[in-house]
């Protein structure tokens, strides 16, 4: 009877072992993405401030391309780290 319950506890163990990887791999993606979200953020608040510089006239479609130009390069950021991560064998397939 002893034997059969140490398998008990080993197979729990493993199962939450396995649950507990899963979390991890979620909370990987959700930071992930947090940092590319929040570089995208403060590039768009620092170029959508209303403050009149010299430079700034008659170059308002700039915020336009400004906003492409940063959007891309942070969803290759959240490519390049979740392609490490799967490198790595930190995330599953």
């Amino acid at each position: 009877m002893r034997e059969y319950i140490d398998d008990t506890e080993d197979y729990i163990n493993i199962q939450l072992d396995n649950h507990r990887n899963q979390l991890i791999q979620l909370e990987l993606f959700l930071s992930s993405g947090t940092v590319c979200l929040a570089i995208y953020s403060l590039v768009a608040g620092i170029f959508g401030m209303n403050i009149p510089y010299t430079w700034n006239t008659g170059h308002g479609y700039m915020f336009k391309w400004v906003v492409i130009v940063t959007g891309t390069f942070c969803a290759m950021v959240f490519g390049l780290i979740m392609s490490y991560a799967r490198f790595k064998g930190l995330v599953g397939s």
